[in-house]
């Protein structure tokens, strides 16, 4: 499905995606997510994984940015870069990218933390040839092109190679949430297939020791068990990370179903897991025009991370990226006039509220930060 985003500031875009448009009433507003007794607290004496974030901030101000950025040097090890769209043009005929676009390079490039890993995450679109903002449009060559053109192939490595010379990753996906693009028929998940695999194989001939992948939403993979499941087991080979995305807020299934899904059928691949964005809501949220409910509050959001973090420590996963760090509630009453219905729903998965107050799940999350890390 086709990711939307808007222009907050340079450097920074919202982090809005499609799968909630599909969602039933049933899955938003369920009560059973979590069970009453949450688990222990962790009495690890080392942490195994990266912890980190996006650089998303609350609001369209550079006092926001600067507080989201110590936020993140604060409170994370690795950041994640989550670019969605290609500058086609500029890749396919080798062109310098417009100033504009390498000004928001450089701005996430900043907030990076100090010694802290970078997990770098790019997207050709996920049904359809997405053109990056702030880059040139389509070009003629392109347009009404599959993802398996041989142009189109030239112009994502091309881009790819680009953007890992400028962030230099410690990880790297090539497609965003690209299970996705299974529900836009066959045809276009053969050729998306297509693009992955030669994509990774030049990149791998190029940077053996970098970890290359793309990502799957858990939550549409639970609710798609069939083809969708079978078709991006198929792509494992060529993928170096389980990379998941979950937001428990959109399926039905408990987090513990979920998990118990994720490692039934990921555990045979012996691959590393990465958690590459996940939140859950902390706050009970009604949509005005349809009445549908996102049933968060502050206690299951922590139960969930606790839930989590084990399960990454347990399954010695290689990072965890919580998207949004702090509730949005500034940026969205600037945006919502002329912004989807849709961006509310991560409003309020923030670890801080709109305040910039601790939640619970903070607290959960600074416990297994401190822990001294020993990963591989």
């Amino acid at each position: 499905m086709k990711q939307t985003s808007i222009r907050i500031w340079p450097g920074l875009i919202a982090p809005w995606t499609c799968g909630l448009v599909v969602l039933g009433k049933s899955a938003l507003a369920g009560e059973t997510t979590f069970p009453a007794q949450e688990p222990p607290p962790v009495a690890a004496t080392s942490r195994c994984f990266r912890m980190g974030f996006t650089g998303f901030p609350h609001d369209i101000t550079l006092d926001a940015v600067e507080a989201m950025r110590q936020f993140v040097r604060g409170n994370s090890d690795i950041l994640a870069h989550h670019i969605e769209g290609v500058p086609w043009a500029e890749a396919l005929q080798d062109r310098p990218f417009q100033k504009e676009f390498l000004q928001e390079w450089e701005g996430k490039k900043a907030a990076t933390p100090p010694g802290g890993k970078v997990y770098l995450a790019v997207s050709p679109g996920r049904g359809d040839l997405k053109v990056a903002e702030k880059g040139l449009p389509l070009p003629a060559e392109l347009k009404g092109k599959s993802y398996d053109h041989p142009l189109v192939k030239k112009a994502f490595l091309n881009y790819c190679r680009r953007a890992v010379e400028f962030f230099q990753p410690d990880y790297l996906a090539i497609g965003i949430e690209a299970n996705e693009i299974h529900s836009a028929g066959a045809g276009t998940w053969r050729a998306y297939s297509d693009l992955h695999r030669f994509v990774y194989a030049e990149l791998k001939k190029e940077h053996k020791d970098l970890p290359v992948f793309a990502s799957f939403t858990l939550h549409n993979l639970l609710k798609n068990r069939g083809e969708m499941l079978a078709a991006w087991r198929q792509l494992m080979p060529c993928n170096d990370f389980v990379a998941v995305s979950f937001y428990p807020f959109l399926t039905g299934e408990t987090v513990d179903q979920a998990f118990e899904f994720l490692t039934a059928e990921f555990d045979g691949f012996k691959k590393p897991y990465a958690m590459v964005e996940t939140n859950e809501a902390a706050e009970k949220l009604v949509f005005p025009s349809n009445g549908l409910t996102i049933n968060g509050s502050a206690a299951k959001q922590r139960i969930y991370y606790e839930k989590l973090l084990a399960l990454a420590q347990a399954r010695r996963f290689k990072f965890v990226i919580s998207f949004v760090h702090r509730d949005y509630d500034a940026l969205w009453e600037k945006i919502k006039a002329n912004s989807p219905e849709l961006f509310m729903a991560w409003r309020d998965c923030g670890l801080v509220d709109e305040k910039g107050l601790p939640r619970p799940a903070y607290e959960v999350w600074k416990r297994y930060f401190e822990l001294p890390w020993q990963g591989e």
